[in-house]
């Protein structure tokens, strides 16, 4: 229940507070506040256990107060301390400024608890509320305007009711929530998003939990990146271990096939069959970077269609990749992918199932049967993650499985991410029939690639004369001890479709003084200069000749 209490001495002095609060900040921030988090508009500070709920459209300002006498001995009045302050937040729209404090006190009993209104001043608009689970205690004051909040009284009981003690609101902070909070469809900004899953209070549940998983996704938009290679090298160290030996072994074997000589094999069965399907780790560049590759192979085959996972035709521009196509082909080197699919003339669909009456797999096969059902004599490359292309798992049914059924084609499955391997060729096939031991692995996948191409802009413009560049700014001072991000954009892309434009390259990079430099190939690109905390401190034309 919610006491409500009004002074009449209290008025001014909440006047004088909250001038104190919202006007005479200066930079010291508080202890508190160094565990304060927030995704969207939920706040969480997991030293306090402390979350607030906040609504939309609201500021969080930095946490300070003014050091000067008469404001110490107003705070001391009410028992606080300008060192309880946690929180700062406003909202200009509604009119409403808001301050929090934190203390441990004294509980009545060990799972107290308690909330209510202390001040209610409906003159002035001022309030003053106190919420408690324990030891734990919140103190809040809001100064509302009239002019744009007529129901001042409401808000804060709304306020008050939506502040939790030693409870988490995982809905609104979770991994996913976090990713899809700070990772927009329109013009992201990976290096933040990245900043937000690795300090998020959230602890991970193992090896590749959804903290790895959105944390490696994030990651693998960015070259020339330590996080991401670091989750890598972790994931990948077991995967060696157990597969090191036996990849050895097999290299002698005639029909194991070796980098050039592993097109050659796929040629082979692309002539032979009409479906060929690839999986990938989602946060593998270089998977999709051997599916470019393959496209020339299968198109000489007579492959006219790519069908993705997860894409989206968008209304912007069918004949350019941007970000309404989706999360996955959002990053650089599967734009690449795309583009090469329709410069040598695929047809790009998405078989991605999205109809929540329709379990996906079966969905997906469905969508691809699509295909051949309006073009008798198509052959289609589709490519998509991992188990999806399995055609028999005790487990659950997969896309591939429905396809064989619902089709009556069998098609060729190649999987890339079962093994990983340290070897002198960046590509190795393997046959299933050298891996029919279940214990090593599970997938009923047809082939095996062990796959280590190293990602590289010259591999994707093979033609193309590259010169170095420089870009200048006074602000890349401000950073010469610490990593930007900087996107590289094809301009006639960008022109086109502004911040939608996938860039064709992303990376980071510690400036120099007031430069950063690269390489490129010759050509006009537009160039955005980003930080951890998605600000964007640089944004220019650049012709490189």
């Amino acid at each position: 229940m919610i006491r409500i209490k009004t002074f009449g001495i209290m008025p001014r002095y909440f006047n004088l507070l909250f001038l104190f609060l919202f006007i005479s900040c200066v930079s010291n921030k508080n202890k508190l506040a160094e565990n304060n988090y927030f995704n969207e508009n939920y706040f969480y500070n997991d030293s306090l256990k402390v979350g607030i709920d906040f609504d939309k459209n609201i500021q969080f300002r930095e946490v300070s107060l003014d050091k000067k006498k008469k404001f110490k001995q107003l705070l001391k009045s009410n028992k606080l301390s300008s060192k309880d302050l946690f929180l700062v937040a406003d909202s200009k729209e509604n009119g409403i400024e808001m301050c929090f404090f934190y203390q441990n006190v004294q509980p009545l009993s060990v799972n107290s608890y308690s909330a209510k209104i202390v001040v209610s001043d409906t003159v002035n608009n001022i309030f003053f509320f106190e919420k408690q689970k324990g030891k734990r205690k919140v103190s809040g004051m809001v100064k509302t305007n009239s002019s744009k909040n007529n129901n001042s009284s409401t808000f804060v009981t709304y306020l008050l009711n939506k502040i939790n003690i030693d409870s988490l609101n995982t809905r609104k902070m979770s991994f996913p929530a976090i990713f899809i909070n700070n990772f927009p469809n329109v013009h992201p900004n990976p290096f933040y998003a990245s900043k937000k899953l690795a300090t998020a209070p959230l602890k991970s549940e193992g090896e590749n939990d959804a903290k790895f998983q959105f944390l490696s996704t994030v990651n693998s938009f960015m070259s020339n990146n330590k996080t991401y290679d670091s989750l890598i090298v972790g994931y990948e160290k077991q995967r060696n271990e157990k597969f090191n030996s036996l990849i050895v072994d097999l290299s002698s074997k005639e029909d194991v096939y070796k980098d050039n000589a592993v097109f050659d094999k796929l040629s082979v069965i692309a002539k032979e069959n009409r479906v060929i399907m690839l999986n990938e780790d989602h946060y593998y560049p270089k998977h999709r970077l051997f599916a470019m590759e393959l496209l020339e192979t299968l198109k000489v085959n007579g492959y006219n269609y790519l069908s993705l996972e997860g894409f989206n035709i968008s209304e912007e521009n069918e004949l350019t990749p941007n970000y309404h196509n989706g999360l996955y082909t959002s990053e650089p080197y599967f734009s690449h992918f795309i583009r090469k699919a329709i410069a040598l003339g695929f047809t790009v669909l998405g078989h991605e199932n999205f109809d929540k009456g329709i379990e996906r797999e079966i969905g997906q096969a469905k969508n691809i049967l699509k295909i051949l059902k309006k073009d008798p004599n198509a052959k289609i490359f589709v490519y998509v993650g991992h188990n999806h292309i399995e055609k028999a798992n005790s487990e659950k049914k997969r896309m591939a499985e429905y396809f064989k059924e619902l089709s009556g084609i069998n098609p060729i499955t190649i999987n890339q991410t079962a093994i990983c391997a340290d070897t002198k060729q960046e590509l190795i096939l393997v046959p299933r029939v050298y891996l029919n031991d279940t214990t090593k692995i599970k997938s009923s996948a047809d082939y095996f690639l062990v796959n280590n191409l190293k990602p590289s802009l010259k591999i994707i413009y093979p033609n193309v004369i590259f010169k170095k560049t420089i870009i200048k700014d006074a602000k890349f001072s401000d950073y010469k001890n610490k990593e930007v991000l900087v996107e590289i954009v094809d301009f006639k892309e960008f022109d086109l479709m502004t911040n939608l434009a996938i860039p064709i390259q992303s990376f980071l990079m510690i400036p120099i003084r007031k430069e950063i430099n690269f390489e490129l190939p010759v050509g006009k690109y537009h160039v955005f200069v980003k930080t951890d905390d998605n600000k964007t401190i640089y944004e220019d034309d650049i012709i490189v000749n």
